[in-house]
């Protein structure tokens, strides 16, 4: 005869039981919800960070030092002289060789933590490095017999809000990569940042008086920099680097990184709003111009003041048929549609065709 024994659970088991089954008889809530996502975040992904390391290790690149100054220098130099050349690939050495992402990153990490000491040690190595480039890039500016302003240097004269979210979604990037470890990504965020760049136009607009270049570039820079710095401060906090000030200093300190964030992107979004409407602009005037003139005509170029009152627009065009009438009637129509005053100066430059051109062309290989 088979005997069947049956086990009792522990006291320990079953209170375990009763409190799983009365969790999931208990509705969740979003409090609980969060708190569980909390739970999960500080056990799975703080407590996987070693924070002293990622620390030291962003303390050393925000030092000064002899390397930093020396890699500064030739970055600098390289990036004025991809400019003058407007050589993207050259800019692109430069960007990968400059150092400044270390101590504006440090910025953002001292102001997470607290330390003040740091702060000010990181802020002092950027300005000197700053400095530092934008002078030595007015002064071989200064020397070079090329002083006009590029495609390169003129496309980092007029930020936008792009710019802003450039910046921002590089910083993320960037400093994940920092405490995660994995600064490979580093290479990428440099590229995308492009710090020494700005610097370096600021340097061009300083040397040549051109003090229009001279606020662009520098207000890029700014830009990129607060917006790196406030975003590593911003990740840095939230993988637990934190500080010891009370609930009520913490919620100041967002709301002061919120402000700088609106006041960068204020005016940034005045800026993209203006570059959009001039390149409506420039589309308009071309079709304008275009539909006064019949095939085969051409339209060879259209060049734009926009700083000028009223808008001054040139536009030289090759035609068969010469058109008193077409400088007057564009410009009303430009004036119509663009919703401001306009000046237009045409040039119509007659073209042969037909069995003159062809006898012309003939001669003229003879």
């Amino acid at each position: 005869m088979n005997e069947t024994t049956g086990s009792t659970a522990s006291p320990e088991v079953a209170a375990a039981e009763a409190d799983n089954a009365a969790r999931a008889a208990k509705p969740v809530t979003l409090r609980t919800a969060l708190r569980n996502v909390r739970e999960w975040w500080t056990v799975h992904v703080i407590g996987q960070v070693d924070q002293a390391e990622v620390t030291e290790r962003r303390r050393e690149d925000s030092a000064m030092s002899e390397h930093y100054l020396f890699m500064t220098a030739m970055s600098a130099g390289i990036a004025v002289l991809g400019l003058l050349l407007s050589s993207p690939a050259v800019v692109i050495g430069a960007m990968l060789l400059s150092p400044l992402m270390g101590p504006i990153m440090g910025l953002g990490f001292a102001l997470a933590i607290g330390d003040w000491d740091w702060l000010k040690q990181s802020l002092l190595t950027l300005i000197i490095g700053s400095v530092m480039a934008v002078l030595l890039c007015a002064v071989l500016v200064f020397m070079s017999p090329i002083q006009t302003i590029t495609s390169e240097i003129a496309a980092r004269t007029r930020p936008n809000l792009f710019d802003l979210f450039v910046a921002l979604f590089s910083a993320l990037a960037g400093a994940y990569a920092m405490i995660r470890g994995r600064e490979g990504a580093i290479v990428g965020v440099a590229i995308a940042t492009a710090l020494m760049p700005p610097l370096a136009v600021v340097g061009f607009g300083l040397a040549t008086v051109n003090w229009t270049v001279f606020s662009g570039a520098l207000l890029l820079f700014v830009t990129n920099f607060l917006t790196i710095a406030l975003t590593a401060f911003a990740l840095a906090k939230l993988y637990g680097f934190r500080n010891s000030l009370s609930a009520r200093n913490t919620m100041f300190q967002n709301i002061a990184l919120l402000a700088v964030f609106v006041a960068l992107a204020v005016p940034l979004g005045f800026s993209l709003q203006q570059i959009a409407w001039e390149t409506n602009a420039q589309r308009i005037a071309r079709d304008e111009i275009r539909e006064q003139f019949e095939r085969p005509a051409q339209l060879d170029a259209v060049e734009i003041d926009f700083a000028a009152s009223p808008i001054d627009i040139g536009a030289i065009v090759f035609t068969p048929v010469i058109r008193p009438d077409a400088e007057a009637a564009i410009e009303q129509a430009l004036t119509r549609r663009l919703g401001k005053p306009v000046e237009l100066t045409l040039t119509q430059s007659q073209t042969e065709t037909g069995a003159g051109a062809a006898q012309r062309a003939q001669l003229s290989a003879t």
